[in-house]
């Protein structure tokens, strides 16, 4: 598992100033050292989405001496520093984000003066960003300029010089006005920012030039920030803008000539078809009432899946072409919605900055786990509609320490890890940074760096729940739903064991699933199913043949190919449970049915209907194949299961308000279908005393006290 670190750097009790993100220092990499850090993300050589010369500074600029009296260097350097450390720095590709800021260049030497806050307002104040490189307005502001990047100037996609590449770039509304990127424009400011388009070959190149000076600044690893886009700026209403149209007009007429359009395109010439003039025409709003947007968003799925890999593909050819070794893809996966599950195959880690940071969310976790196919999940956590300002707040005033070492902790005990936030963003309206107390985070990161054995890959559930990307894709999409809603319950610190859930507000079967069964301390893993477009059909029976339980929550669609391994898999006596819908259409029921190890719950309109449903028949067939049972129905639970060990791991919410503190959990026996010599590790290293005895049901070890965390470690006999 990757330690990784919340790297944006920001300072504390400032605004949070994208994209270029602050120098970086020598007593940061002390602080690393102590974290055990293996992995930076968010981490460095932001400024390209100002200018390619703003990152080439960034990346091999002079330091200032009065800085490097205390250490700070440029981000190459720093990135060597890191290297040497065995720390994997992912610098950041903010590549829906095209930027203007304003600034004072000095007339006499044509480099900047003043830029962002210390020129606004100022009597000689204009404008630096993408605009002003492409128009090679200032080249003496850095070493390079435009003609080092492009020697016979932009080109685009109707062979037309460019020479704002600001406007060149962005996204656009129905309208024809620029989509702004206002979760990062800092509020009352005057500094702008596009979010920018990359169906547009002239910022896929852009991009592309963006990753080429990152790699030679020495970066193990790639990160590409908001990985969806331009999908990215349909809730904002684009993205309409001249190649996104030239696309989608292409792609229409590609899935005529395959007999793949609906009725509703009848009588519509779609080899002259314009989307934009169309909604223009008809008077329609966009998205929202807007005909043909299931359409648009599947070219524009693709065109992600597209892009986004034609990017990954370049980072990679060119660390071995040009520097003769292998560089590390990433994107932000945001809340890990169905438009980023095909282009998983495409990166060597998942980082996801989950849509809702709240506490008690072992689903999103599972999820996670299961979504990224074995490779490590980075999680980081966002300031909006969580728990993060309030903790960030508590931790200032000295409180809240059990509360972040849930918010750690409970990532690492379900699969993935937690970065630490050094620095972490705290959006565009706090003026402040999140900086937690680092001998609380190095406390954490140390237990996890000694005890890396207590969470092995490769261990199997008690229960497998099969995603199907068919049924939800579409369904997720078209309702905001996933897992955002299933992060809505826990608001206040106060009501973190609380097990009240508004399900009700978007109801999707799968995460009401997921929610039961961590709710039940069922131990589970997700498998997802592709749909064999957006993503090869390549589930196997492999995959599931070794659970004695699959679970398919309203699965009411399935590839000709699935219906067949479930078959199979009953058929060698795996039990199925199926929630809701199944495969409508066909006779999978009918055939489940004869193999007589199916199990049917049904739906229904109200979420505590549907799932008290569920979870009598889940009850019933989980009675005999639960390898963990824990005497107290609080404690999130969890096991790990390697050749040598197994560990079970519990987490304590039971957080006591006025005593800023969890409350300890006493005489907890816990059974486990295991044998051999037991240990318990706590996370202050203090003595947990317990007893253990051999059961009919397996090894019973009785804990005298439970605090925020504890691992029963049973070692197996050699």
């Amino acid at each position: 598992m990757e330690r990784s670190v919340y790297f944006d750097g920001w300072h504390k009790g400032n605004f949070c100033q994208h994209p270029s993100l602050p120098m970086r220092s020598l007593h940061m990499l002390d602080d690393l050292e102590r974290l055990g850090a293996t992995m930076l993300v968010w981490a460095g050589l932001g400024g390209g989405s100002i200018s390619l010369p703003f990152l080439h500074h960034e990346a091999f600029g002079p330091v200032d001496p009065r800085q490097g009296m205390y250490g700070y260097m440029n981000d190459s350097d720093f990135i060597r520093e890191c290297n040497k450390r065995g720390i994997k720095l992912f610098s950041i590709v903010f590549e829906v984000q095209g930027w203007e800021f304003p600034a004072v260049i000095d007339r006499l030497t044509g480099k900047i003066k003043y830029i962002n806050k210390l020129a606004e307002g100022h009597e000689e104040q204009g404008w630096y960003g993408l605009r002003e490189f492409s128009q090679d307005k200032y080249p003496d502001a850095f070493p390079t300029s435009l003609k080092d990047y492009y020697p016979g100037g932009i080109i685009n996609s109707e062979g037309e010089v460019v020479g704002d590449l600001f406007e060149e770039a962005a996204a656009r509304k129905l309208d024809g006005s620029p989509v702004h990127a206002q979760w990062v424009e800092v509020k009352n400011h005057r500094q702008i920012c596009y979010q920018t388009c990359r169906n547009n070959p002239v910022w896929r190149d852009y991009l592309k030039k963006i990753i080429s000076l990152m790699v030679d600044a020495g970066v193990p690893g790639i990160q590409l920030d908001e990985a969806e886009l331009p999908l990215t700026a349909i809730g904002s209403g684009g993205c309409f803008c001249k190649d996104c149209m030239k696309q989608f007009t292409a792609w229409l007429v590609e899935r005529r000539a395959r007999g793949l359009l609906g009725a509703a395109w009848d009588g519509i010439d779609v080899a002259s078809f314009n989307y934009q003039d169309h909604l223009l025409a008809n008077q329609h709003t966009f998205p929202q009432g807007a005909p043909f947007i299931r359409d648009y968003w599947e070219f524009q799925v693709r065109a992600v899946k597209k892009y986004f890999g034609e990017l990954a593909d370049h980072a990679r050819a060119y660390g071995r072409e040009k520097h003769q070794r292998e560089v590390l893809v990433s994107g932000n996966f945001f809340n890990l919605m169905p438009c980023y599950f095909p282009i998983v195959p495409k990166v060597d880690v998942i980082i996801t900055e989950m849509e809702h940071t709240q506490f008690r969310q072992p689903y999103f976790y599972r999820y996670c786990e299961g979504f990224a196919q074995g490779r490590d999940v980075v999680v980081a956590e966002n300031p909006y509609g969580g728990i993060v300002p309030d903790l960030v707040r508590m931790l200032d005033e000295g409180r809240g320490h059990d509360l972040y070492r849930i918010f750690l902790l409970e990532a690492a005990m379900y699969g993935c890890n937690m970065s630490v936030p050094y620095g972490g963003w705290m959006g565009n309206t706090i003026r402040d940074a999140f900086w937690p107390p680092l001998h609380l985070s190095a406390q954490v990161q140390g237990f996890l760096k000694r005890n890396e054995r207590l969470y092995p890959k490769g261990s199997r559930g008690d229960a497998c729940v099969l995603y199907s990307y068919l049924s939800y894709y579409w369904r997720e999409t078209a309702t905001g739903a996933g897992g955002a809603n299933a992060m809505q319950q826990f608001t206040n610190l106060a009501d973190i064991t609380s097990s009240g859930w508004d399900g009700d507000k978007r109801r999707t079967p799968f995460w009401e699933v997921l929610k039961a069964l961590t709710d039940s301390q069922v131990i589970f893993d997700v498998c997802m199913m592709p749909d064999g477009e957006l993503r090869e059909d390549d589930f196997t029976l492999a995959q599931i043949q070794d659970y004695p339980l699959v679970i398919l929550p309203d699965c009411d669609q399935l590839t000709s190919r699935q219906q067949d391994i479930l078959l199979r898999f009953a058929q060698g006596g795996g039990k199925v449970l199926a929630h809701g819908r199944l495969a409508e259409g066909s006779d999978l029921v009918s055939r489940l049915e004869a193999t007589g190890r199916l199990t049917r719950t049904q739906d229904a309109d109200h979420f505590e209907v549907a799932m008290a449903r569920f979870a009598a028949g889940m009850r019933q067939l989980m009675k005999p194949l639960r390898s963990v049972k824990v005497s107290d129905p609080r404690l999130g639970v969890h096991r790990f299961t390697s050749k040598e060990a197994t560990s079970i791991h519990l987490m304590n919410y039971d957080y006591d308000a006025a005593a800023d503190q969890v409350r300890p959990s006493l005489n907890v026996q816990l059974t486990c279908r295991a044998r051999g010599r037991v240990q318990v590790h706590s996370l202050e290293g203090q003595d947990l005393g317990f007893r253990t005895e051999q059961t009919d049901e397996g090894l019973r070890v009785t804990l005298e006290r439970v605090p925020v965390y504890a691992v029963v470690e049973i070692r197996h006999p050699e």
